[in-house]
């Protein structure tokens, strides 16, 4: 019987049930730095030590908002009081509150605002991941607007108002980054009162009255971290984590998740004597408000080992909601063969694949080249179109959020699945990436940079033939893999490449933490292709053109080192 086997025929739903359960009923709603927080992380890490697994709770200091009260009164063109939540991170109102004009702008996209001024104006919008909720802020404060309302997804007779933050900026800010944090008051309410405003808006002025109230602070963060040290491994490890931080009650979001990964580690633990390499499991503090501070902490403080020896994230979390059918996963190009593939195995159907962009699930590792994946089960278009597209459950962050949303049939199987995907990176004879993959999506990128590259074009156009050399590196090692004498090389240059991929990932480079669902993420090549966009928009010889200019000639070198060093790395080891 092979080890996937015995972790699967001993997965117990009884044990992720009974550690769900003392989480949701027991424990409650968890924000960082609280005490119900602590009780959770102690209460992890109890058990991964009652399991065998060597674990301890690391604390540090992290950035952190709580939520006081609201009120949201319409003045004009009816009368009449709204419940509303202040969501966290925001600019606090004076007591007296601010009054202005409605405007509903959908979901809150640059393109809903065309033709609008929102100066001095408070903006309404859905809740949606598109943008999302931290972007949407960012947005309207740019654009001008002295607060933001957002109406929760769902139907409108759920009366649920979700509860959430708008600090874009990932993890604990900088100098450079804290500057950038929205100055401005946002609002949650429920959906029905939510379309009840944007009906009022369509009928003609309206005029609204809002207090908001929410902290800005420094706390200490409890995080739980243990790892099981595979018998025969070689220092390479598996990092896979859930958050515990949580709004409401709190089962699918995510209770389920940390269940599913206590269970992991004791099953891992049993068979540690089987494995090649180390699992590290780790379970998030600040995932939801301080917007991946736990893992960004992670990242600041274990980069030694994570650059030298991770090989991929997993995330856990949004597991087996009622009423989703379709097994969909999250992932860089170079792992989607290995990652849907193991939807057939296990699920027996072809199931959906997502590009992975900065938006969430603790995706804190692309800056230093560590692939991210999750996996969950989705609604159909249809339901989500029901839902008003709440992908992640109407219940979302609510107190609603209970055991019974959960589809035990359905977490079984996602159980199974990550315990498959764990197992296959941690005892398998190669580094999963496929780097023939990763050489397409490199060549894909670039010829998309090259469709919007306008008047910049003749500045990056040298950067051609690099590209072309360095997707045909990629492939020259991907051959080699199974060369006879060759997997501890062809595991290091592997390895090596893939912590270069910094350029295709994110804009804000190999040291630093893109926004929270920034949408410049989901660019090719986002550094480039901000610093192009921005130079074709400015007038040509005018300060911002020549700004720009400098940027795009920056970002090549980038491009280009990550790139060089990879080619050299691979001709140095492949004869």
């Amino acid at each position: 019987m092979g080890i996937y086997e015995k972790l699967s025929g001993e997965l117990s739903l009884d044990n992720i049930y009974e550690n769900m359960a003392y989480l949701v009923d027991e424990v409650g709603e968890r924000l960082s730095g609280t005490p119900e927080m602590r009780k959770a992380t102690e209460f992890i890490c109890g058990k991964m030590q009652e399991y065998g697994v060597e674990a301890h709770i690391d604390h540090f200091p992290m950035y952190q908002s709580y939520p006081k009260e609201a009120s949201l009164t319409v003045l004009a063109l009816e009368n009449k009081e709204i419940p509303a939540r202040p969501v966290c991170h925001i600019k606090s109102t004076p007591a007296e509150g601010i009054s202005g004009e409605l405007i509903y702008l959908g979901s809150g996209t640059y393109e809903d605002y065309e033709g609008k001024d929102v100066t001095d104006k408070i903006v309404l919008t859905d809740m949606n991941w598109s943008p999302g909720r931290p972007e949407k802020a960012r947005i309207a404060w740019e654009m001008g607007a002295k607060a933001l309302i957002i109406m929760n997804w769902g139907k409108a007779e759920d009366d649920l108002i979700q509860m959430g933050a708008v600090k874009a900026q990932w993890g604990n800010p900088t100098p450079d980054t804290d500057k950038d944090i929205v100055d401005l008051t946002v609002i949650s309410v429920s959906r029905g009162n939510g379309e009840y405003l944007a009906a009022l808006c369509e009928k003609g002025q309206v005029k609204v009255h809002l207090t908001a109230e929410a902290t800005r602070e420094w706390i200490t963060a409890d995080q739980p971290i243990g790892r099981v040290y595979g018998g025969k491994s070689n220092g390479q490890y598996v990092l896979v984590g859930s958050h515990v931080d949580a709004w409401g009650k709190s089962a699918i979001c995510n209770a389920s998740g940390n269940a599913l990964n206590l269970e992991l580690a004791r099953l891992f633990y049993k068979y540690r004597a089987e494995l090649k390499r180390d699992v590290v499991f780790v379970f998030w503090d600040g995932h939801e408000i301080a917007e991946g501070g736990g893992s960004t902490w992670y990242a600041d403080n274990y980069w030694k080992d994570m650059n030298e020896n991770c090989l991929a994230y997993i995330n856990i979390d949004n597991l087996a909601i009622k009423g989703t059918t379709i097994p969909g996963v999250e992932g860089q190009p170079e792992l989607k063969e290995f990652l849907t593939g193991a939807i057939k195995e296990i699920w027996g159907q072809e199931g959906k694949w997502h590009q992975a962009y900065k938006g969430g699930g603790d995706s804190s590792f692309f800056g230093v080249g560590v692939p991210y994946c999750s996996f969950a089960t989705e609604y159909t278009e249809e339901k989500l179109k029901e839902l008003n597209y709440a992908f992640y459950s109407p219940w979302l962050h609510s107190d609603s959020d209970t055991i019974d949303k959960l589809d035990r049939g359905l977490l079984s199987g996602h159980g199974k699945y990550f315990a498959y995907v764990i197992e296959a990176m941690v005892n398998g004879d190669r580094v999963p990436y496929d780097l023939q993959a990763l050489a397409e999506d490199a060549e894909a990128q670039w010829a998309q940079i090259q469709e919007v590259a306008g008047y910049g074009a003749a500045l990056i156009s040298d950067l051609s033939e690099t590209v072309a050399d360095y997707a045909g590196a990629l492939r020259k090692l991907w051959a080699c893999k199974d060369k006879e004498n060759f997997g501890d090389t062809y595991d290091k240059l592997a390895l090596y490449c893939e912590r270069q991929t910094t350029m295709l990932r994110c804009y804000s480079g190999r040291y630093g933490q893109d926004s929270c669902c920034a949408l410049l993420t989901e660019n090719p090549m986002p550094a480039m292709a901000q610093a192009l966009t921005a130079y074709n928009r400015a007038e040509e010889g005018s300060h911002e053109y020549y700004l720009w200019e400098t940027q795009i000639l920056r970002v090549k070198h980038m491009v280009y080192d990550a790139m060089y060093h990879s080619i050299e790395m691979i001709q140095l080891g492949v004869q």
